[in-house]
């Protein structure tokens, strides 16, 4: 079995199949007494897991588990984060019953609130490479703290991104976090060892996105046009990739 990295996933290869393994966590937000940015646990746990969710299905992997590792009481804090990462997982068709497990904190009090989240996807195939000619777009707005909202339409969703997943023309989606679009941008002109043209946006391309409040993609150019009929986010162009 080889075993590679693309980004933050770690992929393991059997020549059948492969498993793709993401992780996200988060600490000092949630309802504890400590918490920097206080926010009830459900809400916290639909985050945590989308950005988990959000990698494995962009680069077409099928989740198959998800692990959750709570620094904090089963009771009530716990049961609040695992209702929202069942809440999540649902979205997309999967059943908690099947795929979820973890373990809580109960042996000290714990007065500020930890979390880590761990998928695992399997694929055939994986959505990993972008090509000369593909137009670079954002879709969603950088948003962090406390301006990240569940109800928010302009922030990125796991809807979205598999609705892009099953758009052949589609090529490479990136969910986009704490180091912003121009890192993101610019890891994946090195992947593919390209350059791109860019085109000014109105973003803020430094800032930090949060739980995956957007996400890069690379497409065709045909499809352009269309995008904006199948999503109500804010999708703005980066650039186009050329040939270095």
């Amino acid at each position: 079995m080889n075993i590679s990295r693309y980004r933050d996933l770690t992929i393991l290869d059997d020549c059948e199949k492969k498993l793709v393994i993401a992780c996200d966590s988060s600490g000092a937000i949630g309802p504890k007494e400590l918490d920097v940015v206080k926010v009830d646990g459900r809400i916290l746990g639909r985050f945590t897991s989308r950005v988990v969710l959000m990698e494995l299905i962009s680069v077409g992997a099928k989740p198959i588990a998800i692990i959750d590792t709570l620094a904090v009481e089963m009771n009530p804090t716990g049961r609040e984060i695992i209702a929202g990462i069942i809440e999540e997982s649902s979205l997309i068709g999967l059943k908690s019953e099947e795929i979820l497990n973890g373990s809580t904190e109960e042996n000290v009090p714990v007065q500020q609130t930890g979390i880590g989240i761990t998928g695992i996807g399997q694929a055939q195939k994986l959505h990993c490479q972008s090509f000369a000619g593909d137009i670079v777009l954002c879709l969603g707005i950088p948003k962090v703290g406390h301006e990240v909202r569940l109800d928010d339409p302009e922030i990125a969703d796991l809807l979205a991104i598999q609705r892009l997943r099953q758009i052949k023309e589609v090529h490479e989606i990136v969910p986009v976090g704490s180091k912003g679009i121009a890192y993101e941008v610019n890891e994946l002109k090195k992947r593919n060892q390209l350059l791109m043209e860019e085109i000014k946006s109105n973003l803020d391309i430094h800032k930090t996105s949060g739980p995956a409040t957007c996400v890069i993609f690379t497409v065709k150019p045909t499809i352009i046009k269309k995008l904006d009929k199948l999503f109500s986010q804010q999708i703005n162009i980066l650039g186009t990739l050329k040939n270095s």
